[in-house]
């Protein structure tokens, strides 16, 4: 029976801290962002409904920053918590295991990892859509785009409501290479499954010479033309990883440059695995406290590591995604440096 009480208690004694340093996190950032707009909050209503949108929006991007340090401070504080009165020894001498102390700990993770997942890449999409679309959505930002047989198109003007204008296409000939066709079209808008031009003026460049061609109506069957979207594309640090997959895939084929797409697929991947790390540095530094009695150092070096956890991590993406590392490596050094620095600690301490 105690060894089915013990995980429990472990969890619950872990998901207390948790929520008191989450909270605590939160409310420090509400509260500077509350007094670093009082000026604004109060003049209107209109004004206090907007603070309000702009703080549940930076929500996301808050919870995504502090919840691998929130972790790191919880796992310490509750083993922590647990050795004062010599509970910690108990469980030992009864014959559990380190790990078997901390898998409870890394079992609630599992859904801290999920939540944090969820908060990311969904609900500050919708909160994004539903409050920002409408504001952003009046210009859409001119498009080029790779197509089949050595075509380059360029889309200069897109409508919402799927209509384009100022559209250009150049048709390229591998050997010799040179130009030998544009073709400017007017306007066009989008079907069902197909694409319908107007005012086309195809411009032939043959045997040395300059040929025109003028078409009042162009029906394209959708396949043979790239994807065009209208609406403003979501940022790749907010998709859901296998919608980033696919749309990374796409673009890729398209001719686009997607190294950024790709570091923060990776990063995708290793964020999850930034929160069990946490929890690894919290379990050895928690052990060290257990043998020298300094709960307040360790507290204090588990939030400068994870201070610095989070700037190496932001500087690796940033390098990554100018192109001048791996992607993968750019999303996962960070991780493969504290992993070791975690599974070091846990052996000097013999956790």
């Amino acid at each position: 029976m105690a060894f089915k009480i013990i995980p429990k208690y472990i969890a619950s004694e872990f998901i207390h801290y948790f929520l008191l340093f989450f909270c605590s996190f939160v409310l420090m950032t509400l509260v500077g962002n509350f007094f670093g707009n009082l000026s604004n909050v109060f003049s209107s209503w209109l004004s206090f409904l907007k603070f309000l949108q702009e703080t549940a929006l930076l929500l996301p991007l808050l919870l995504e920053l502090i919840i691998p340090i929130t972790v790191l401070l919880s796992t310490i504080a509750a083993f922590s918590s647990l050795n004062k009165n010599a509970e910690l020894l108990a469980m030992r001498s009864s014959g559990i295991g380190g790990w078997s102390l901390a898998f409870p700990v890394l079992a609630v993770s599992v859904f801290i990892a999920g939540f944090a997942y969820f908060s990311q890449n969904y609900m500050y999409n919708w909160m994004h859509q539903t409050w920002v679309k409408q504001e952003n959505s009046t210009r859409l930002v001119p498009l080029w785009k790779v197509g089949e047989d050595q075509s380059i198109y360029y889309f200069g003007n897109r409508q919402q409501d799927g209509r384009l204008s100022s559209i250009t296409s150049f048709h390229w000939q591998k050997k010799p290479f040179q130009l030998v066709e544009k073709t400017a079209i007017e306007r066009g808008e989008q079907q069902k499954n197909s694409w319908v031009f107007h005012n086309v003026i195809r411009y032939l460049f043959q045997d040395e010479s300059l040929q025109l061609e003028h078409v009042e109506q162009w029906r394209v069957e959708t396949e043979k033309l790239p994807t065009v979207p209208f609406e403003n594309p979501i940022s790749p640090h907010h998709q859901p990883i296998f919608d980033l997959y696919e749309e990374t895939i796409k673009l890729q084929s398209e001719g686009q440059d997607v190294t950024r797409h790709w570091v923060e697929f990776f990063q995708k991947t290793a964020y999850p695995f930034q929160i069990f790390i946490m929890v690894l540095i919290g379990l050895g530094l928690s052990a060290s406290y257990n043998r020298r009695g300094t709960a307040a150092e360790s507290l204090a070096i588990s939030f400068l590591l994870g201070i610095l956890f989070w700037m190496f991590n932001q500087i690796t993406m940033a390098v990554g995604s100018a192109g001048l590392l791996m992607p993968f490596l750019a999303a996962w050094s960070g991780n493969m440096i504290f992993l070791a620095l975690g599974l070091w600690l846990l052996s000097y301490n013999r956790v």
